[in-house]
């Protein structure tokens, strides 16, 4: 899945739980793991990386900006950040570092909860990976599926419904059903942007499901489907606090400029409020 790996370290207590992780990862997957360091390195950087097996790089910099080169020099297929700071007792805001790395990563991003630090740092055994049936949340899926096969472990899938209010029916309201004007929004270019990837039934969420257990079957990987209603990013929040899933896994959405990528609204809110460590998909 993930030949190299960066993980980005300033050598703190913090960023000691993301390398870890990052070791843990790259020894289950046989990955090739490099240490960044937005500095002068230095003896302990060194040890540390031979600790771990793996490669040290020191880079004088801003550390967004080092990360991000580096992952583009070396060609690596995953960067590795950990988070910083705690708001409330259930969610996480990110530190500078990993809120700029979030926007402009040119790889996919996993990014390591670590405050509070958790009880111990092994292999991924629960994935959790959300999706609307857009291509990018299809992408991901097919992602997640890659990566629960490398670990040998299964997926489990949730599409968010929300069901129509009544200004929402009024406003798609045309000649015929509005739910069928809804589900055939494709077919109609006066169906609102904003509409497109809302699921707004049950019945939708299940269809959405299926075809994403579709797309994990493609690689020998059977996936746990679950419709859940509510909104998008406060669905998977709550399935992954309730249940004490390892990570959330989401696409990235939208691009801005040659080398960069801004995350759509569901990921950037789930990567600053999630109970555990976020991956983040590069799908657009």
């Amino acid at each position: 899945m993930y030949e190299r790996i960066v993980a980005g370290t300033d050598m703190s207590a913090t960023a000691r739980v993301a390398t870890d992780r990052a070791h843990a990862l790259a020894s289950a997957l046989k990955s090739e793991l490099i240490l960044v360091n937005a500095g002068k390195g230095g003896d302990d950087f060194e040890e540390l990386a031979k600790q771990y097996g793996a490669r040290a790089i020191a880079e004088d910099g801003n550390p967004p900006d080092v990360l991000v080169s580096q992952c583009e020099q070396l060609e690596a297929d995953l960067l590795v950040v950990g988070s910083v700071g705690m708001s409330g007792a259930r969610r996480f805001l990110l530190g500078s570092v990993p809120n700029k790395v979030s926007h402009h990563a040119t790889r996919d991003l996993l990014i390591v909860k670590t405050d509070p630090p958790p009880p111990n740092v092994g292999e991924y055994k629960r994935i959790l990976v959300g999706t609307d049936g857009s291509p990018t949340a299809t992408r991901a899926v097919e992602m997640s599926a890659q990566l629960a096969k490398a670990l040998g472990i299964s997926p489990v899938v949730v599409c968010a419904y929300e069901p129509l209010t009544p200004q929402e029916l009024a406003q798609l309201k045309t000649a015929g059903d509005p739910l069928t004007q809804w589900k055939t929004w494709g077919k109609s270019q006066e169906i609102p942007e904003e509409f497109r990837w809302r699921i707004a039934a049950a019945a939708q969420a299940e269809d959405v499901l299926d075809r994403a257990q579709e797309h994990t079957q493609k690689f020998d990987v059977q996936a746990e489907v679950r419709a859940v209603e509510g909104q998008p990013a406060e669905a998977l929040l709550s399935v992954a606090e309730k249940e004490g899933f390892d990570v959330v896994a989401v696409g990235s959405v939208g691009m801005s400029g040659a080398k960069r990528f801004m995350l759509g609204n569901v990921p950037n809110r789930i990567s600053h409020h999630s109970p555990t460590d976020v991956l983040i998909f590069k799908t657009a």
